[in-house]
């Protein structure tokens, strides 16, 4: 029982930012899915896969029963497991098009995505999503302003995350993880700002922690990109590499032009950033903020910290060199992104 699907909008998902639309294609133009299983059926190809700003790394062949690597469009929400030892007998090869929430997000008129009651992300089966498999790319049609992309776990790995498979153990040792690492390149090939790392599996204190929603990844430490750079790493390594299926699902990448002024996106009234320019001591007061980064014109993290809420936080300044940073700030509204002045 999801409770009360609720509409809130969300400034992320605003007409001053570019999301990724899987409803509509640019190369092929259109995506056509297997009936029977909800898969693109050019995944074993090399055919391109390319929507409006963003073009996805895909390559595949027929030979040995088909294979694929780089991003495919599946829409099937098969959350079954089909390999793990947790079962007698199964097939993953046949049955990769799942992902753990259940389908594709559900989205408002504006296309935010729709909540439950408890704020879960809502999903539904038939609504397109990305799969992903080994290290993929994404490449822009020009520099933007990273913002965030929702990322969940594929049934693959999680199961045997859980059970230990054919290939891979269970994840059952304190530090234990299977993580994406993010990393932003400019149009020389440069990485840009602090990569990003999302954990898809962690072993703490007595317990392996796998989300199965669609979870919000920030990706502003990255800066301005023009592409992405998708990293998958696990404590289960052998001989040849990592052990853990190397699979993960992602939908909804945005990101933004930043304006002449530097602002990013328009600061809500819930928060305020004071003074400015500052000399010494910068205060940031929000909404529940959950985490403040600063970065200078070239994209370099100069400063981050992770919050519980806080309503106030007071940043040193003193350290840093005179001159334009842009303070990006995520609380309960979102995240937005303010140029201060160094004096």
């Amino acid at each position: 029982m999801l409770g009360i699907v609720t509409w809130i909008h969300n400034p992320l998902f605003a007409q001053d930012t570019v999301t990724l639309d899987l409803s509509a294609p640019v190369d092929p133009a259109e995506i056509v899915l297997d009936e029977e299983k909800g898969f693109w059926t050019e995944a074993f190809s090399d055919a391109p896969l390319v929507f409006e700003h963003f073009t996805f790394s895909h390559s595949g062949s027929t030979e040995y029963g088909g294979y694929w690597s780089g991003f495919i469009v599946g829409s099937n929400g098969d959350t079954g497991d089909y390999g793990s030892l947790n079962i007698a007998a199964g097939d993953w090869v046949s049955n990769q098009w799942g992902n753990m929430a259940g389908g594709g997000i559900r989205t408002g008129s504006d296309g935010s995505p729709l909540k439950d009651e408890d704020g879960k992300t809502l999903t539904e089966k038939g609504i397109p999503y990305l799969l992903a498999y080994g290290d993929p790319t994404i490449t822009l049609d020009r520099e933007y302003e990273a913002v965030g992309v929702y990322l969940n776990s594929h049934p693959w790995p999680y199961y045997d995350n859980l059970y230990g498979g054919a290939y891979s153990r269970a994840l059952n040792q304190e530090g234990d993880y299977f993580k994406v690492t993010i990393t932003g390149l400019n149009v020389a090939g440069e990485e840009t700002g602090t990569a990003v790392e999302y954990l898809l599996a962690e072993y703490r204190d007595g317990e392996l922690l796998q989300s199965t929603a669609w979870e919000w990844v920030d990706l502003s430490p990255l800066g301005k990109v023009n592409s992405l750079k998708f990293t998958l790493t696990s404590t289960d390594v052998g001989d040849y590499g990592m052990n853990t299926a190397a699979y993960f699902c992602l939908d909804k990448l945005q990101v933004r032009t930043a304006g002449a002024d530097g602002i990013i996106a328009p600061l809500p009234a819930t928060v305020q950033i004071y003074p400015n320019p500052v000399a010494d001591q910068l205060t940031v007061a929000g909404s529940a903020i959950r985490q403040i980064s600063v970065v200078d014109l070239g994209g370099r993290l100069i400063y981050q910290l992770q919050a519980n809420g806080q309503p106030q936080l007071t940043i040193p300044v003193s350290q840093w060199g005179k001159g334009v940073y842009i303070v990006r700030i995520t609380d309960a509204t979102g995240t937005v992104s303010r140029k201060i002045v160094r004096k």
